[in-house]
């Protein structure tokens, strides 16, 4: 092997060695697809009309209960927002609850809504209030400059 063939090796071996990772990235992308988020909520990714209403808290993010009539199930979901709100401790400035009756809107839990007025997370009824709790405190800590 001549010196100029030993030097097209060693070339191609940098090459390869420098293309290794991006093709193996790609491939455990390709085969070995990435888990799904660890929300605990489901997310949303609409914006809601009523937070474009007059009355609406500008600035602020809101836990929303979109429900019309108010039964037991109604009842548990409003104090479970309560607790949620209250265990936020100082972060509860920035987050205040509102009952507001809609028929666009789910009516089986609670809503999450950002202060652009976006939905961010669904709660169904049921849902763990210690994980909620850990979940919006989340949100609202990596979402500092909102609200």
């Amino acid at each position: 092997m001549s010196a100029r063939d030993r030097g097209r090796v060693k070339l191609l071996l940098i090459a390869l060695l420098c293309a290794l990772p991006v093709l193996a990235s790609w491939l455990s992308y390709r085969w070995l697809p990435p888990a799904g988020g660890k929300s605990y909520g489901q997310l949303l990714a609409t914006p809601l009309p009523q937070a474009r209403q007059q009355g609406w808290p500008q600035g602020r993010w809101v836990l929303l209960d979109a429900a019309a009539s108010c039964n037991p199930a109604c009842e548990q979901r409003r104090f479970a927002m309560r607790q949620i709100h209250t265990a936020q401790g100082e972060a509860a400035t920035r987050l205040v609850r509102r009952q507001q009756a809609d028929a666009t809107l789910r009516q089986d839990g609670f809503y999450l809504v950002d202060p652009h007025g976006n939905g961010v997370l669904f709660y169904p009824d049921g849902a763990a209030p210690a994980a909620v709790i850990r979940e919006i405190r989340s949100v609202l800590k990596n979402n500092n400059s909102l609200g």
